[in-house]
């Protein structure tokens, strides 16, 4: 199965708080998961379906996959390299203080359906997995059928110019 990365770095944010953000769309399919990011209220969730897109589209440029034809196979937030800046106290002290920052890494792949149907312990989510394997096939044959049409007329246009000169 084709994999593809995406990364995010520096992200001035805690890590922790991050992850929680990308745990929520990991393992999902891609379609799935921008959806549960769109009603997520937490600060970086438009941060996180950002990355997503971005290599989601990676994989449509590289491969001409759909948002349909992809999971989230891992999402994870790590720590970065802080800030350092002086924390004033009382009494004349002073003390150490990191502003925290992040980097992300978000690896999508392939659906592999026939073992998704394979594995699902009950008939509905058999179900599920199949409804799903024939929207992606839908939105395959649609994206290939565009992508011909769009070399068909480069074709013609090409053919154009040089008859013109």
């Amino acid at each position: 199965m084709r994999t593809y990365e995406g990364a995010e770095k520096n992200i001035r944010h805690s890590p922790w708080r991050l992850n929680l953000v990308c745990q929520l769309a990991a393992g999902l399919p891609l379609q799935e998961a921008l959806t549960q990011l769109e009603f997520c209220k937490k600060g970086k969730a438009p941060l996180v379906q950002e990355v997503l897109k971005r290599t989601s589209n990676l994989a449509s440029i590289r491969h001409g996959l759909q948002i349909s034809q992809l999971e989230v196979a891992e999402c994870f937030a790590t720590k970065g390299v802080p800030l350092k800046r002086i924390r004033i106290m009382g009494r004349g002290r002073s003390g150490k203080m990191e502003r925290k920052h992040s980097h992300m890494r978000v690896i999508l792949r392939e659906i592999d359906f026939k073992l998704r149907i394979y594995q699902a312990p009950t008939v509905g989510q058999k179900k599920k997995w199949f409804l799903l394997q024939q929207e992606a096939d839908r939105d395959g044959r649609r994206a290939q059928a565009e992508r011909e049409e769009l070399r068909r007329l480069e074709k013609q246009a090409k053919e154009a110019m040089k008859n013109q000169t």
